[in-house]
This record gives C-alpha cells, structure tokens and sequence, in this order.
C-alpha cells in the first residue's frame, strides 16, 4: 500500500509540474510532406484548400490511450494535454462554469450519491467507424483503475473508489461507487484519465491493446494519422466527428524541448502556434505581442496557485507567527510585475475565488513590511549578534529554501523572496534540486520552506483538496494541513451529498488555512499561447491545462 501511494504521488507531482505551431501562404502550412484523404475529400466537397498547421511540444508521443502513466511512456506526460483533441469525456464546464452534457445528454445522481446514470447521445461514432454505445462508456469508466495500477489515485480519489459500471440498455449507463464523491462530476471532465475510448480496443481484462501504441479511438474532432518520423507527429480530421467542423484540417506536432529553440521556430514559420505557461516566458510573451505578424493572447481565468509551503514539523515554521510574518513580508505585486510582466496576478487566497467552493470569505496578508518586523519583535525573535539573522531560544531564523530546477521564473522568484525575508532577519537559503530529488526530500521532511504549485485546471480544487488528508495523500506539504482541521472533516467532506453541507466545510478549510498561515499563496498563473497570422485566434477552453486543436481560428 505504501508503494502505490508513492508511486501515485509521483505521479501526482509529474503532473503538477508539466502544467501547463510552418507557415506559408493562404493561412495553411506545409504538411511536411503528407496530403490525407481527409484533406483531398475537403478540398473536393468545399473548392477550399485543407488548412494544415504545425504546432510544438516539448517531447513527442508514444501512446495514445487515455491513461498515461510512467509505465507507458517515457516522457511522463506524452499525449497527455492535447488529448481533448481525440477524445470526449461525458461532461464539461462551460465558458460561464456551468457543467455541460458532451457524450452524456443527461445525467442524475441516487439519494445517496453512489449512482451517477447516463444517458448517452445517439449516433456518435468513433474514429474506426464503430458506434458509440453505453457498453463503450461503461468499458472506458471501468478501464481506467485498472490500466492505472499502483498508480491508481495519482488523477483523483474518483478511480479508486470504482465500483461497477453497467450497460442498462443500449445508451444508458449506471456508474456505481463505493462511497458518495461529491468530486465526481468535477474529474470525469478529465480526459485524462476519463476520456471514453472504443471498447474494442480494450482487452477482456480491460487493459488497454497495443493498437493504442499507433492510433487514437476516440470521438473527438481529430485522430492520429500514424505517421512520425519520431520528431513531428502528423494528425487528421476525424470524419466521424459529430461535432461542429473545426477550422483546422489536420496539424502536426513537432518535438521541440528547448523553448529558445520553439520561439525560434515560430519566427521564421516552421511552427504556427503554440500553448502553455512552462513554454512561453514573460518575455516571450511580451515579445510575440510586439511583433508585427505574430500574436500573444492569455487567458483571462486562473489556471493554478502558486505557493509557498512550510514544513509544519519544523521548529521555525511550525510557529504561526514566523508564518504569518513571511506572509506578511512578501510583496507578490512585485513579484507578479518584476517577474512575469504582469501576465500574472498576486494571489491573496489559496484557490482563485472563481472555482467552485472558493468563493470564501478568508483572511488576507497584505504586504508591509514593518508589520512584518513588529510580528517577530513582539513574540520574542532579536539579532543578538548582529549578524542580521533573528533567533529565539537559541534557534536561528535560518533553514533552506528548497525548490525544482528547470525554470528560471522559480530561480528569480524564490531568491526575491529570500532578499526580501533577509528584511525582516529570516535567512532562507535557495537549494534546487531535480524533479524526484525535490519530492523525495519534501517527503523526508529535509527542507524549511518549499515552493509548489495546484494541480490546476479540472483538478482544482477537489483533487487538491483531497491532498489534505494524509490516509490517501501523495502531497507531502498538504497532507499538513489536516491536523489543523476538526477531525473528520475530510471524511465528512468526501461523503456530502448536499451543496450546503460541502460549501460549509470548504468554508472550515479555506478559513483555517487562512487563519493558520499554513501555505503563503504567491500568484495564479494565466495560460498563454503564441502564434503566427496564420491564425487568427485561440480559444481557451474550460481547462486551459489542455491544447484543444478544434479551438484554433484561421484567417
């Protein structure tokens, strides 16, 4: 048990932290070298050149299944982020937040909330031309505990709490749980893990076939073409699709991993478009806006929380005024500014108030400084040496800030940060480290202060929430928190069935983390994109954590 709970968090901060386009003439790109039979019926049904762009990634693709696990693919996220553009899950949020049918017309919940039934849409195909039936949708919601494995729980608490899913008649389908989840209509908007796949490509034990290694069997607007020469990736209309047309024929994805290396690519038209805040810099950004022929657009909601962690545990920060001083003495206006342009914003509460539940009255740390200063004063923290560090009892306000490398946004904010905490006498000390290194030693408990991120999009907040409790949690720094909360809370939580009752208990764990100073929110980030006139415009869907393909517009 202990093994798949650490392989989950692994998961779970892979995840975290992957989160987060040639050009010619005519609004269409060259297809390197590929012309579909879907591009030539096009141009014969509508006179009208196929629109073909070519887009970027930072790793290429192995796998085209829905559940992505390192047990599939050796980058770690694969087709992870663009899987909207192949696959449909039952339901969605739409642009005003309001959850919306996508496979599934209609949907009801039983009085005690472990039955969710679907009526499903009729007439739907999938790209090999089967049909879309209630079996398909029971096989993929039954799929993907299993095709997770030890790494069962890393996407949410939903996968590990599947009971059955049955086919009642052709096109209504019943998903049974063990327990009520008030999360559960929240996370089967993920494609990842819950997007519906054609059940003939799944195995009588419901392991995914190896034709998943070559094709995507979804109903989504595209599917791979099976065609790559191992850096450029090509994909196609799909026919079958029931939806609207998108703009968009057919594009390919480059494997390009250096983000210098991308921007360049876009500036002289190998690449159209691309998406996603660990590739675009503040820079980048501001610089795509500038420039004649090219566009940059952000979104306008908030896509994660960044944060500072503490180790609770600590003798330093496991006391709330030292907490609330830190708060107190970051300036995240500068930070959001100084740093990243003002493409982001400072954040005053863990989740952006616009999530579901979030919405919450909670106490705010306002930047001063001398507050900061008189909070230390006051309970006891002095320089008697003169060596600008505060200490009480004979500890020194004095540990390591321990963080991720790769981003050089990371490296510039944790060492503002740590100037500006030197301030008010803490002396923090920047120590990055590689991906599992950090999570191995935040789960070690060898660090002081740490910075991490929400999971973001469809995950915030109730798989992060679910974070919190440390019977089933892989997050080392929220799992904390739930010895501050009453006890149960969790438990009551996650067995709600009533709006009121869950609103009120978000309302307990917002506030008390809030109160408590148990995480120093910094910013929400904003997705971004850049891209060329070739297109026209992007439109950000519900989860901007995802590249949905169908969203581009062409001139």
């Amino acid at each position: 048990m202990k093994f798949k709970r650490l392989a989950a968090g692994l998961l779970s901060v892979v995840m975290a932290f992957g989160l987060v386009a040639c050009s010619s003439n005519n609004g269409a790109s060259e297809a390197n070298g590929t012309n579909n039979a879907n591009e030539v019926n096009n141009t014969q049904e509508t006179g009208q050149e196929p629109v073909h762009l070519n887009l970027a990634e930072s790793w290429g693709f192995e796998y085209f299944y829905t559940v992505i696990t390192p047990d599939v693919t050796s980058s770690g996220y694969d087709l992870t982020y663009w899987l909207p553009s192949f696959y449909d899950t039952l339901v969605e949020y739409d642009s005003n937040g309001e959850l919306s049918g996508v496979l599934a017309e209609s949907w009801s919940m039983s009085e005690d909330g472990c039955t969710y039934t679907f009526k499903i849409r009729q007439g739907i195909q999938f790209s090999d031309g089967s049909d879309l039936t209630a079996e398909d949708v029971a096989k993929s919601l039954l799929a993907v505990p299993v095709n997770l494995g030890q790494y069962n729980g890393g996407y949410g608490k939903l996968s590990t709490i599947v009971k059955d899913a049955v086919a009642v008649d052709e096109y209504t389908v019943e998903f049974q749980l063990e327990q009520p989840y008030y999360g559960t209509m929240r996370e089967l908007c993920l494609a990842n893990p819950w997007g519906i796949v054609s059940s003939e490509q799944l195995n009588e034990d419901l392991t995914a076939k190896d034709t998943f290694k070559s094709a995507t069997y979804g109903t989504g607007p595209y599917m791979y073409s099976g065609d790559n020469n191992g850096q450029v990736f090509n994909f196609e209309y799909n026919t079958n699709y029931w939806g609207e047309k998108p703009d968009v024929d057919s594009f390919s994805v480059k494997n390009i991993p250096d983000n210098d290396a991308k921007l360049l690519a876009l500036k002289n038209g190998e690449v159209d478009f691309y998406t996603g805040i660990t590739k675009i810099s503040a820079e980048n950004f501001e610089e795509m806006s500038a420039t004649d022929g090219f566009s940059a657009k952000a979104d306008g909601n908030a896509l994660q929380t960044y944060y500072m962690g503490y180790n609770l545990n600590d003798p330093i920060f496991g006391d709330q005024v030292v907490r609330e001083a830190i708060a107190t003495a970051v300036d995240k206006d500068s930070i959001t500014q100084n740093i990243f342009g003002g493409l982001y914003e400072a954040a005053d509460t863990f989740f952006s108030r616009s999530l579901p539940y979030c919405d919450v009255d909670q106490k705010v740390y306002e930047y001063n400084m001398e507050a900061a200063n008189k909070l230390l004063d006051d309970a006891g923290y002095v320089d008697t040496d003169n060596d600008g560090i505060r200490e009480k009892d004979g500890v020194k306000l004095s540990a390591e800030f321990v963080y991720q490398t790769g981003s050089a946004s990371d490296d510039d904010t944790v060492v503002y940060i740590c100037d500006q905490l030197k301030q008010i006498g803490i002396e923090l000390t920047p120590s990055s480290a590689a991906m599992m290194d950090w999570f191995a030693m935040v789960s070690g408990g060898q660090y002081g202060v740490t910075i991490f991120k929400t999971q973001g999009g469809y995950y915030d907040p109730t798989v992060v929430i679910g974070g919190l409790d440390p019977k089933t949690s892989t997050d080392p720094i929220l799992s904390q928190v739930n010895a501050y909360l009453p006890e149960g809370s969790l438990d009551e939580l996650n067995a709600a069935t009533e709006e009121e009752k869950i609103q009120e208990i978000y309302n307990t764990i917002l506030t008390t983390m809030s109160d408590e100073c148990l995480v120093t929110p910094l910013y929400y980030t904003h997705q971004l994109s850049v891209y060329n006139s070739n297109v026209s415009d992007y439109e950000y869907s519900g989860d901007t954590s995802f590249t949905s393909v169908q969203n581009i517009k062409v001139k």
